[in-house]
């Protein structure tokens, strides 16, 4: 769970931080016991959410591990994952009907997806779909993953485009045509935003997901090469 963040080797992702140079890791010396709070309180302040339900067993189990991993970085970083397919496939595919299918077709755009991406990556995407391709890494984003937002202006006059930017104070967006529009609410009051964000169930189950669900899942994707 951790590595889709902190890479697999635990020296760094797209998001997460390089934990083998962590001073708070380098403090916990394997206890788990520095880690423990940053674990189940997250760290929201630099994006990283909180795991609460984390056990002291887990939790210890993370910090040997990134104990060897401090003591193996002379050793050009030797650690790999190992196999991860681990779950029951026909368990994943009743889940997948029941979670994913409304979106999702195993012949359609998910058809060969095993032979596409390694486990690992598979299982990423899976978790993470919005974070799989930031910073030029791996295969362009996929369109239908862009969020859409509809601005209604006071007088009617409405705009859609590909969302550019939102937050408390403006939104912009970017038209089919390339125009680029934005507007701060204070110089249209009474604007009504909609946003449509395609990820948003992704978002959603990773909440509800139990370790037996994500295997499962990835089992059942595996079969699709």
């Amino acid at each position: 769970m951790c590595g889709f963040c902190h890479g697999t080797n635990a020296t760094g992702g797209a998001q997460g931080a390089n934990l083998v140079r962590s001073t708070l890791v380098l403090h916990d010396q394997g206890t788990g016991k520095e880690l423990a709070p940053a674990v189940r309180r997250g760290r929201p302040d630099k994006g990283m959410p909180a795991f609460p339900s984390f056990t002291d067993d887990q939790i210890h189990d993370v910090a040997q591990f990134l104990l060897g991993r401090t003591q193996a970085a002379a050793n050009r970083m030797e650690y790999t994952i190992q196999n991860i397919v681990t779950g029951d496939p026909k368990t994943g595919q009743a889940y997948f009907q029941g979670h994913c299918a409304e979106c999702h077709s195993a012949t359609g755009d998910l058809a060969h997806i095993a032979g596409k991406y390694d486990p690992v990556a598979l299982e990423g995407r899976i978790l993470y779909p919005g974070n799989s391709d930031r910073f030029g890494m791996g295969p362009p984003p996929d369109p239908r993953a862009e969020k859409r937002v509809t601005v209604t202006l006071p007088s009617g006059e409405s705009y859609s485009g590909v969302l550019a930017h939102i937050d408390d104070f403006s939104v912009a967006l970017r038209e089919s045509s390339g125009v680029y529009r934005s507007w701060i609410y204070d110089d249209a009051k009474g604007i009504s935003v909609e946003l449509h964000d395609p990820l948003a169930q992704h978002l959603a189950l990773l909440h509800h997901y139990t370790d037996a669900d994500m295997h499962n899942v990835l089992a059942y994707l595996e079969t699709l090469k």
